[in-house]
């Protein structure tokens, strides 16, 4: 299947697409090659993603929502009191460590698409 087939997506559609790792345009090939490694070209449509880059977009959004779970979570345990502060640190850190882990490639898939579609609107 060529590029030229397939009709471009709305900007929402594509965003979506990429916060799910997948191609922003057909919605069907891998969006990474690895963990956060960023494939040259989609296997499916051949949609070419050289120069679109996401810089620190991904990181400073992942801090963002890790920080609206992180700070309610240690709020309730400081209140609540039933933990000792080793527990407690043991488990904020491990929900912390875990949540970025689990959000930054979903981010970094989001802010590809977003820059792809800014960038084919020019086009």
């Amino acid at each position: 299947m060529t590029p030229t087939t397939i009709a471009r997506p709305s900007t929402t559609t594509a965003l979506l697409r990429g916060f799910l790792r997948k191609c922003p345009r057909c919605g069907t090939g891998a969006l990474f090659d690895g963990y956060l490694k960023r494939a040259d070209a989609c296997p499916h449509c051949a949609e070419s993603f050289i120069g679109v880059d996401a810089d620190d977009g991904p990181a400073w959004l992942t801090i963002g929502v890790v920080a609206h779970i992180i700070v309610p979570l240690l709020i309730f345990l400081e209140t609540r009191a039933t933990l000792s502060y080793g527990a407690e640190a043991a488990l904020v850190l491990s929900a912390t460590i875990v949540s970025t882990l689990l959000l930054l490639p979903l981010c970094k898939g989001f802010f590809i698409a977003a820059v792809w579609s800014l960038s084919k609107k020019t086009d």
